[in-house]
């Protein structure tokens, strides 16, 4: 009678064939207990047995059913449940067993279509089809319900149609996941320019800082060398006219009153040799100090954190020509030709003075731009370290914001104190005891330092006489102090205006701030392992 077994490989024409001859169940499938017994409540309306009690049975059974609805009728229970199973293929089986069970106990349809006089007081079970969603009354419009006819066949196809289109998405998820792959490579390939990019820039930006220095101390040294022959040549008309006084003296002996003056004129050309000598050790010594600086300014550029320190040397030596024309006008004493020599002499220094302040000034201009373009690729190394955090994670070289406090002293400091106190007391006052200690640090008119020189050197230490500290080593020991101080004390020197957190590349295995030098190399290690992972992606 039953019709299960269909082939899905026929023709078109085959399939169409058979079916108008296959058996059409209900669907979603749907099977139909009848003769369930009920008796007449207290309302005058006959009740039965509930739909959760028969799923209970049928599920022991092993016939797994969705649900189970007793159908009413205006004069209560109709006698009557649908049997509801899932949509595909093992819940159609569920409801062919279940039919199979009824129908091998003598309670199949065909039982119950025997007649009254033939059926006792079990229930009677069968799979719901075509006659039964065409019959009329009660029991035919339930089953109709949002239910339609379906062969076996027809689910095939839905089946079949379902599994296409669920190839069809895959394919298409697929190559979506292509293409994000391409865009990933590309995302990889565009940092490898801009590291490129940052590794051409700063090469350049050493090598024009050095190009700059180093034209600076070629053109001092020129300087230095004319003075010194400024110098001499001094030193030179000055011995001439020391000279022609002595001369003069030995001519006019005989009058006494001229050779008092030329006494005194020798006398006083003696001690402006004097103060010459002196004026010349002292140019001596300042020669040395500026060799001296200027190695240190050398050893500076190697380490690229040095500044130029021209200006002072500079301010030296016109002091210097300066009293090398005091000491002229102090010879001159009434001497018109030495005062217009020193007339000349005076404009030339001036206009040295000039052409040297305008050398400063270009110096310093360089060195503003120079520092100025170190600032803007620390800032731009600063944001590449916090946008590829993945990246340089756990390396020596990270970025650490300056005058932040560790929340784990403030934890230990709290629950030692509290000994004994519940966990989340604790860590709700550490954290109340952080966040006071973060507005004291960025305090700017909090000052808890004082200048030390005991040892002839300033220095910078902890005024141990502050009351806030003092009350916090007191209450929360030595451990938290430390704490506070190191974060404090970084904020002063970072950003003393502010008083708020800053950001630093930073060398933890050295514990100081990393240099440009470090961070490039970091930066060139990131490039070639990126490269190398995608040359194996290639090879792959």
């Amino acid at each position: 009678m039953e019709k299960q077994e269909f082939s899905v490989g026929e023709s078109s024409t085959e399939t169409k064939r058979s079916v108008c001859t296959e058996e059409k169940f209900v669907w979603p499938w749907v099977g139909l207990v009848a003769n369930i017994q009920t008796v007449v409540g207290e309302s005058g309306q006959r009740v039965g047995r509930s739909g959760s009690t028969l799923r209970d049975e049928l599920i022991q059974k092993g016939f797994n059913p969705t649900r189970v609805i007793p159908i009413w009728n205006f004069r209560g229970h109709s006698g009557f449940a649908l049997v509801e199973f899932n949509k595909d293929i093992r819940g159609f089986e569920n409801a062919m067993n279940f039919e199979r069970s009824y129908k091998s106990d003598g309670h199949g349809k065909k039982d119950w279509e025997k007649g009254v006089h033939f059926r006792d007081d079990k229930p009677y079970g069968w799979v719901c089809r075509e006659v039964d969603y065409n019959q009329r009354g009660i029991v035919g419009e339930k089953v109709r319900k949002k239910r339609d006819l379906k062969s076996v066949s027809q689910l095939h196809e839905e089946e079949e149609r379902k599994m296409v289109q669920l190839v069809e998405s895959m394919s298409q998820s697929i190559e979506l996941k292509i293409l994000s792959k391409q865009e990933l490579e590309d995302k990889v390939d565009e940092t490898s320019r801009v590291l490129e990019s940052v590794e051409l820039h700063n090469y350049q930006l050493n090598e024009k800082y050095k190009q700059e220095v180093e034209k600076t101390q070629a053109n001092l040294q020129e300087q230095y060398q004319q003075i010194m022959l400024a110098h001499k040549k001094s030193m030179s008309d000055l011995e001439t006219e020391r000279e022609k006084l002595e001369q003069r003296a030995r001519q006019i002996y005989i009058n006494e009153a001229e050779m008092e003056k030329s006494r005194l004129e020798i006398e006083m050309n003696q001690k402006a040799m004097l103060e010459q000598n002196e004026a010349n050790m002292e140019a001596m010594k300042l020669a040395e100090k500026h060799q001296k600086e200027k190695e240190k300014l050398h050893e500076k550029i190697m380490e690229m954190e040095a500044k130029l320190n021209e200006t002072q040397e500079l301010e030296l030596e016109i002091e210097k020509l300066k009293g090398s024309t005091n000491v002229m006008k102090h010879m001159a004493d009434g001497d018109v030709e030495l005062m217009e020599k020193i007339a000349k002499t005076q404009m030339e220094l001036e206009a040295r003075e000039a052409a040297l302040h305008d050398k400063i000034m270009s110096v310093t201009q360089k060195e503003r731009m120079a520092n100025d373009e170190f600032q803007e690729a620390r800032k731009e190394m600063i944001q590449f370290w916090n946008e590829n955090e993945d990246l340089v994670s756990g390396g020596e070289i990270r970025v650490k914001r300056m005058g932040q406090l560790d929340t784990k002293p403030f934890e230990l400091a709290v629950k030692k104190k509290l000994r004994g106190g519940s966990r989340v007391k604790a860590e709700l006052k550490a954290m109340e005891l952080c966040s006071f200690w973060e507005g004291q640090v960025g305090d700017v008119h909090w000052y808890p330092f004082k200048v030390d020189e005991s040892d002839g050197i300033a220095k910078k230490v902890v005024d141990k006489n502050d009351e806030k500290l003092i009350k916090l080593k007191d209450v929360y020991g030595e451990a938290l102090y430390n704490e506070v101080v190191r974060a404090k004390m970084e904020i002063v020197e970072y950003n003393p205006s502010g008083g708020y957190v800053v950001s630093e590349l930073w060398n933890f295995e050295k514990n100081r701030k990393a240099t440009m030098e470090e961070a490039t190399d970091v930066m060139l290690k990131i490039r070639k392992k990126v490269l190398a992972m995608k040359n194996k992606r290639q090879r792959r």
